[in-house]
C-alpha cells in the first residue's frame, strides 16, 4: 500500500497503526515523505519494521507524483492508497481481496466507508456504488468512497493507465477513478471498512483549487462524455463545495453556491439553506447532527469495535496480526 505524507506525523502515526494491523494477509507499506520539516523522517526510521519502505523527497512534489512514486516502487500484485489522516478496519484489504477473487473480471475495488471528524467521531456514512459498471456515474461526479483510502487496484492496471496525474491534487482520485472504470468493472465490499477524517487541515478544503480542477478534469474527459451522454453531474458540485466553505466558516462562499443550486436546479430548500448558513455559522453542526443520524444502526457497532480503541491510543503502530 502507498501512503503520502508531509509534515503530519501524529497522523501518520495512526494511519501506519490501522495498516499495519491487518489481518490475514501480507502487507508492504510505501511510505512516501514528500518533503516534510517536521520529525516524520525520524519517526519511520526509528519503527525498523521490515514491512516499511520508505521514499524520501527533498522538497515536495506533490500527492499525486507522491502516489505514483510508491506505485513505481510497490512489489506486489495489488496495490491500495492511504491518506495519511485516514484510517482502515482490520478487515478492510482481506475483505476487498475476497471480494476481488470472487469477481474475477474487476481489477479493482472499493467499500463503504464513514465520515468522521478530527476527534474519530462519525459523522455520517458513505456508500459505495452496488454495480460493477460505473464509468459514466464516474465522469459524472466522484461516486467512490473513502477518498483515495478506500481503492485496492491491481498493481499493472494502475500502471497502465497511467497513475495519478500530477497536475491535480484534491481531485487526482476521481480522476484517476475515471480511467480505472473505462478499463473495467469495479467491485465494491459494502461494509464500512475506512473512516475518511473530515478536518480543517484537509486538502479538500482548498475550495478554489477543487473547482479549478474539476473544470480541468471535466474538460480532460469532455470527448469521452460526449461519445456516452453524459454530463458533469454539476449539481452534486456545487453542494459539496457549499459543504466544504460551510465547514471552513466561509459563510459568505458557501451561501453563494447554495443560491446557486437553487437557482440553476431548481432546488428551492437551497434557498433556505443559503440564507441561513450565511448568517447562521452554526448551520453545518446541524447538518452534521443530522448527517450522523443517517449512519446505519448495523453500521454503529461494527465501526466502533474497531475505530474506538483508535481514539485512546499514543498511535504508535504495533505489529500486524
Amino acid at each position: 500500500m502507498v501512503i503520502p505524507t508531509r509534515d503530519r506525523r501524529p497522523l501518520l502515526a495512526r494511519a501506519l497503526r490501522s495498516v499495519l494491523a491487518q489481518q490475514r494477509v501480507d502487507v508492504e507499506v510505501v511510505v512516501v515523505d514528500d518533503g516534510s520539516g517536521d520529525d516524520t523522517g525520524a519517526y519511520l526510521t526509528a519503527l525498523a519494521d521490515p514491512r516499511l519502505v520508505v521514499i524520501s523527497h527533498g522538497e515536495g512534489q506533490g500527492v499525486a507524483a507522491a502516489r505514483n512514486a510508491g506505485v513505481a516502487r510497490a512489489t506486489g500484485p495489488w496495490v491500495a492508497f492511504v491518506d495519511d489522516d485516514d484510517v482502515w478496519a482490520p478487515t478492510k484489504l482481506f475483505s476487498q481481496l475476497s471480494a476481488l477473487s470472487a469477481a474475477p473480471s474487476a481489477a479493482w475495488a472499493c467499500t463503504d466507508a464513514v465520515l468522521v471528524n478530527a476527534d474519530l467521531e462519525v459523522m455520517g456514512p458513505q456508500h459505495g456504488p452496488s454495480e460493477p459498471d460505473v464509468a459514466d456515474a464516474l465522469l459524472a461526479r466522484n461516486v467512490v468512497p473513502g477518498g483515495a483510502s478506500g481503492v485496492v487496484v491491481a498493481t499493472s492496471l494502475v500502471r497502465e493507465v497511467g497513475g495519478f496525474d500530477p497536475g491535480l491534487a484534491t481531485l487526482a482520485d476521481w480522476d484517476l477513478w475515471i480511467r480505472l472504470a473505462l478499463a473495467s468493472p469495479l467491485v465494491c465490499v459494502p461494509m464500512p471498512l475506512v473512516a475518511y477524517r473530515v478536518h480543517a487541515g484537509a486538502m479538500a478544503h482548498d475550495v478554489s483549487r477543487a473547482e479549478a480542477e474539476l473544470r480541468q478534469v471535466a474538460a480532460k474527459y469532455g470527448d469521452i462524455r460526449a461519445a456516452r451522454g453524459v454530463e458533469v453531474d454539476e449539481a452534486f458540485w456545487l453542494w459539496y463545495f457549499g459543504q466544504l466553505h460551510l465547514r471552513a466558516g466561509r459563510h459568505a462562499s458557501a451561501a453563494r453556491a447554495h443560491a446557486r443550486l437553487a437557482w440553476s436546479y431548481r432546488q428551492h430548500r437551497r434557498w433556505a439553506l443559503a440564507a441561513v448558513g450565511l448568517v447562521w455559522p452554526g448551520v453545518q453542526s446541524l447538518r452534521d447532527r443530522r448527517d450522523r443520524a443517517r449512519v446505519p444502526k448495523a453500521w454503529r457497532a461494527d465501526v466502533e469495535a474497531w475505530l474506538g480503541p483508535m481514539r485512546s491510543l499514543d498511535a504508535v503502530p504495533t505489529t500486524g496480526g
